[in-house]
């Protein structure tokens, strides 16, 4: 996995990243499905104004987390991870804060880096959304975020 120094990426005064990084190492340490979604749900939270509508530059790197969890963590920790990123599509940059600075690859702007990687990670919500296990709940979500990632980032209905 990605490390990432939360501290490191700017934010308004109201993004915590110690919140981001709480809540990445409740997800390493998660006993349970129950200890993982809910630190899935925290991270979400560190990384958003969720009220507004708006997401931080954190929100980038979070959508790497997000999307492992939904490779790797079936029942509630996926599900929570997709409800995150289909919460987050078509949502905006926080005034102010429309860029992430990528460790790796420079300057990317907010929304072009989440949808790179949730692009790069186009055959992992293929196989869930074709993975029968559980109760099968979670293929919908899987489903509408390939179809949201084909359509582009706009404002989602419904």
């Amino acid at each position: 996995m990605e490390q990432v120094d939360w501290s490191r990426i700017p934010g308004p005064r109201w993004y915590h990243p110690e919140n981001a990084q709480a809540a990445v190492e409740a997800l390493a340490r998660s006993a349970s499905a129950q200890q993982a979604a809910r630190a899935l749900a925290d991270l979400r939270y560190a990384v958003t104004n969720d009220h507004a509508g708006t997401l931080y530059p954190a929100a980038v790197p979070a959508t790497g987390v997000l999307l492992r969890a939904i490779d790797e963590r079936p029942g509630a920790p996926r599900q929570e991870a997709l409800n995150a990123l289909l919460d987050w599509w078509g949502c905006f940059p926080e005034p102010g804060f429309e860029t992430y600075e990528d460790p790796l690859t420079g300057s990317v702007g907010l929304v072009e880096g989440i949808m790179s990687r949730v692009h790069h990670a186009t055959n992992v919500l293929r196989h869930v959304a074709d993975d029968p296990s559980g109760d099968g709940g979670h293929r919908p979500a899987a489903k509408l975020l390939l179809t949201r990632l084909g359509e582009g980032w706009r404002q989602a209905v419904g």
